[in-house]
C-alpha cells in the first residue's frame, strides 16, 4: 500500500496543475463557508477543472468526481429534476454540491459537523462569479451578492464600492439587533435612490440582495 509523505502542519498543498482565472473564486468560497477546507469545479464528466483549499488535490479530485455522479443520479429523478443543491453530512466530512450551467457543478468539502453556516449566500455568489469568468449568461433566480462594505466605528455599512468607486449608503433599518449573532443585516438606500439590504456574515463578508450595478444607474433610482 502506498503511503503518501504527511503534509507539514500550516503548510498549503503542492498544486498538480497550473491556476487558473477560477483559483482565486474558488479559494476566497473556502474562506467565507466556516468549516471549510476545499472547493472544486468540476465539468459533467466528472473532471476537475481547477480547486482551491487545504485538501490534498487528490483527494479534493476524488470528491468531486463522486458528488458531480451523485448529482446526475439525484436529478435523474423526475421529482428531483429540478435540485440546485445538495447538502451531505458523512461519516468524515460533510460535503455540498451546487448545480452550475452547462453540466458544471460546484463542489464544497466541509470538516464534519461543520453545521452548513453561511454558505446559501457564499456558494450564489461565487457561481455568479464563475459565470462571468466562463462567459455564461447571467443565471436567473441569484439572490445574493458579494460586495464590499465599508462601516463606521459602530459597525453599520457606511460605504460600499460599485464599479471601483466608493458610494455612500444611507442605513433606513435594522433586520438583525443581536450583536452575538454572526450574521447581522440592513436596509440601506443607495445614492441612487434604490434601497437594498445588505447582510453581514461572520462579521467579515457582505452579501446584497441584488446586483449594485441594477441599483446604480446615475439618476434614475429603481424601487425595490
Amino acid at each position: 500500500m502506498r503511503v503518501r509523505p504527511r503534509r507539514p502542519r500550516g503548510a498549503a498543498p503542492e498544486r498538480d496543475q497550473r491556476e487558473t482565472a477560477f483559483t482565486g473564486i474558488l479559494a476566497d468560497l473556502v474562506r467565507r463557508i466556516p468549516g471549510a477546507h476545499a472547493a472544486a469545479l468540476v465539468d459533467r464528466d466528472g473532471e476537475t477543472v481547477d480547486y482551491a483549499g487545504d485538501d490534498a488535490p487528490y483527494e479534493t479530485r476524488i470528491a468531486a468526481a463522486h458528488w458531480r455522479i451523485a448529482l446526475e443520479s439525484v436529478k435523474e429523478q423526475a421529482f428531483l429534476a429540478d435540485v440546485k443543491s445538495l447538502v451531505i453530512r458523512a461519516h468524515r466530512a460533510s460535503f455540498i454540491v451546487h448545480v452550475l450551467p452547462q453540466g458544471y457543478a460546484l463542489l464544497v468539502r466541509l470538516v464534519r459537523g461543520a453545521g452548513f453556516r453561511g454558505w446559501q449566500r457564499a456558494v450564489p455568489a461565487c457561481a455568479r462569479r464563475i459565470g462571468q469568468e466562463a462567459g455564461w449568461p447571467e443565471a436567473a433566480g441569484i439572490t445574493w451578492f458579494d460586495v464590499d462594505v465599508s462601516c463606521d466605528a459602530e459597525g453599520r455599512p457606511c460605504a460600499v464600492v460599485c464599479a471601483g468607486t466608493a458610494a455612500r449608503v444611507e442605513v433606513i433599518g435594522r433586520h438583525r439587533r443581536d450583536p452575538t449573532q454572526p450574521e447581522q443585516a440592513w436596509r440601506v438606500r443607495l445614492v441612487s435612490g434604490a434601497e437594498a439590504t445588505f447582510v453581514c456574515e461572520s462579521r467579515r463578508f457582505w452579501y446584497a440582495d441584488e446586483a449594485l450595478t441594477a441599483l446604480t444607474v446615475s439618476g434614475r433610482p429603481k424601487n425595490i
